[in-house]
């Protein structure tokens, strides 16, 4: 009977998927489900959260997510379990082909892109200090100054989510403390303070009062801290505040200083607010509306500088013309090309691929004694300097899979093994097939941060490869999942290779699924060191960096795992590509921005899978440009 309905079940699906709405061919896979998947994710205790059962037609087209995680787990295998009822290859393939059609289903109509929700965003302390720094006229470590307390962020997560941007007590204090600390320092005399000052209050006017120049140079510098027009209330109580302290006899620059206090404190500074806004009568039907000039500008300005508009926005704003779509590419252009820029590469490059953890990464001095500060340091140059590469000479992005050049200095130069290398100054090489090099997999401090104390971690460098190339992070392991001696002298009295060791671990039926998609990726690196020398195999020190992934693909070393990557570039540019737009909007994507990805994904393979076109097509989309409508 079983093998009569599910057979059924094929026959009816093969026909329907020809449909275009997967929600129309959802009744014809639900047997199949219902077999294969339900007894795992039901409504009583669905597995990773996931239930299926209570899933119906209308709830297809709302799930991509969901149908592009289950489709990667049915087609490597994953799913069933081992331990359960397994579908015929016929129903593997049509379950398959169902999930993807489902995952790849968007309504793209432009009338009813949801822009997503717009969160309250807070000042990043990087963000923060910048700001400060543009705002006054000259730089100030705030933490230093006053000691910000250290910014929550999830495992892989920016620090620029609003989800991460809370504001305590205490850090309110501390924005009150570096006020006070950075005005003292404004109004210190002598040089350069005395530049900076005169630049930020401008000059007299004819014969203009005091307070008319209070009033004056507050509006300047509130319009500059809000990012955008201060209304009139806005002045008439800092105004008020300068009065106030005239009245008690202190000085013009007195006055100035208590009034100039509360704009640095004020919600209005510390904060992006956005406004909400109604429809208008004409878009009505759309859920979206445009964000206003000043709002758009501070948008592309923290996007890719992690500071304050500059003039040139402003004005832009101020004559409502930076909305036009020509006009907002070539300031997106002007801000990639400054060096302001560099911001991007260290507050989304670095923070992507992972490297604030290379600072307290496992493997010690006792074990590697060039594993010092030094080393560390030009390690975080040589990722800074190839993502930047990117952005100044517009690279491919798959530069990140596959270069054949690097950015070393005589320190890491002498690390890799490469000839002709001196100073401390990084410096631009190209790669010999020799070098074995070149890409995210050959930067030293990616294969340091994903090791251990005393060896190489092929799990970890496994799931780095999933979780920040493939954008596809294995399950947490679970609570049973127990560990594998740490201790090297322990690990010496184990009969077996640490390989052997690793596979006995992974064959226990809690470990097993994740470990078979994990471990041929990190083995396909194990000839890199745990500080990422390049190592070969010998009789003493035998490597086996061979392995078969879940859908089949073979890989020997690092130079295939790259080849098998390669092949899958349309999954890590859309990868990268999700991962700049939650940078940009400052919180998780959901459902409503696949649309959006497919367009990114769209114009990329459209010039070459270009950084700027990336970029572009970013601050070009709809969750970038509006905001949902209010009420």
């Amino acid at each position: 009977m079983r093998f009569i309905s599910t057979l059924t079940a094929v026959v009816a699906l093969t026909s329907a998927l020809a449909a275009a709405d997967p929600a129309t061919t959802y009744p014809a896979v639900l047997p199949l489900l219902k077999t294969y998947c339900h007894k795992c994710h039901d409504a009583g205790d669905p597995q990773g959260g996931v239930d299926f059962a209570s899933l119906t037609a209308d709830d297809v087209g709302t799930k991509a997510k969901l149908w592009k995680r289950a489709k990667g787990r049915v087609d490597d295998q994953e799913m069933p379990p081992e331990d359960g009822k397994q579908p015929t290859p016929a129903e593997r393939k049509l379950i398959g082909d169902w999930l993807g059609t489902a995952a790849g289903f968007l309504d793209c109509d432009s009338a009813k892109r949801d822009p997503g929700p717009a969160p309250l965003r807070r000042l990043t302390q990087a963000e923060y200090g910048n700001t400060l720094r543009d705002l006054l006229g000259f730089p100030f470590n705030a933490h230093a100054a006053v000691g910000f307390p250290d910014e929550p962020t999830g495992e892989g997560r920016f620090a620029n989510l609003a989800v991460n941007l809370r504001l305590s007590d205490v850090l309110m204090e501390r924005y009150f403390a570096a006020a006070d600390a950075a005005l003292t320092k404004l109004f210190t005399r002598g040089w350069p303070m005395d530049d900076a000052r005169r630049k930020l209050l401008g000059k007299p006017i004819g014969k203009e009062s005091d307070e008319d120049a209070a009033k004056r140079i507050l509006a300047s510098f509130a319009r500059r801290a809000f990012r955008r027009p201060p209304e009139g209330e806005d002045v008439i109580r800092l105004v008020a505040l300068y009065r106030r302290a005239r009245v008690r006899g202190e000085t013009h620059e007195d006055g100035l200083r208590a009034s100039l206090k509360p704009v640095l404190v004020s919600p209005q500074f510390l904060f992006r607010i956005e406004r909400d806004r109604p429809h208008t009568d004409r878009d009505a039907a759309k859920p979206g509306v445009p964000v206003d000039a000043h709002e758009l500008a501070t948008r592309l300005s923290y996007f890719l500088w992690s500071t304050m508009p500059d003039a040139e926005l402003m004005k832009l704003a101020d004559d409502g013309r930076l909305a036009d779509p020509a006009v907002l590419d070539a300031q997106t252009l002007r801000l990639l090309n400054d060096p302001k820029s560099k911001a991007f590469t260290e507050h989304f490059g670095l923070h992507w691929l992972q490297y604030p953890k290379l600072a307290t990464a496992r493997p010690t001095t006792e074990f590697f004694p060039a594993f010092n500060a030094k080393l560390k340091e030009s390690m975080t140059a040589e990722a800074s300097a190839l993502f930047d590469h990117l952005r100044t000479d517009n690279r491919p992005l798959t530069d990140l899979l596959h270069a054949d050049y690097t950015f070393v200095d005589a320190t890491l130069a002498k690390h890799y093994g490469i000839d002709d290398v001196t100073g401390d100054k990084l410096r631009k090489v190209t790669l010999k097939p020799g070098d074995h090099r070149g890409g995210i997999l050959g930067l030293g401090g990616v294969l340091a941060l994903t090791s251990h104390t005393f060896r190489t971690s092929p799990t970890q460098r496994g799931k780095y490869v999933l979780e920040v190339i493939l954008g596809t992070p294995p399950p947490p392991p679970p609570p049973n999942a127990g560990t594998i001696a740490q201790d090297a002298d322990e690990q010496k009295k184990q009969p077996k290779t640490f390989r052997e060791q690793l596979a006995a671990h992974a064959s226990q039926a809690s470990c097993a699924g994740c470990h078979k998609k994990i471990d041929p990726l990190g083995f396909a690196l194990d000839q890199y060191d745990a500080v990422g020398r390049r190592r070969e195999s010998t009789a003493a020190n035998p490597l086996d960096v061979s392995g078969i992934l879940p859908d089949g693909a073979r890989v020997n070393g690092m130079e295939e795992l790259r080849a098998v990557l390669l092949t899958r570039k349309p999954q890590f540019l859309r990868n990268v590509a999700g991962k700049v737009l939650e940078y940009a909007l400052g919180r998780d994507l959901d459902a409503a921005d696949e649309c959006t990805l497919a367009d990114v994904q769209a114009a990329l393979a459209a010039d070459g899978d270009r950084f700027r076109t990336l970029i572009l097509a970013v601050v070009r989309s709809v969750p970038f440009r509006e905001r949902r409508a209010g009420r």
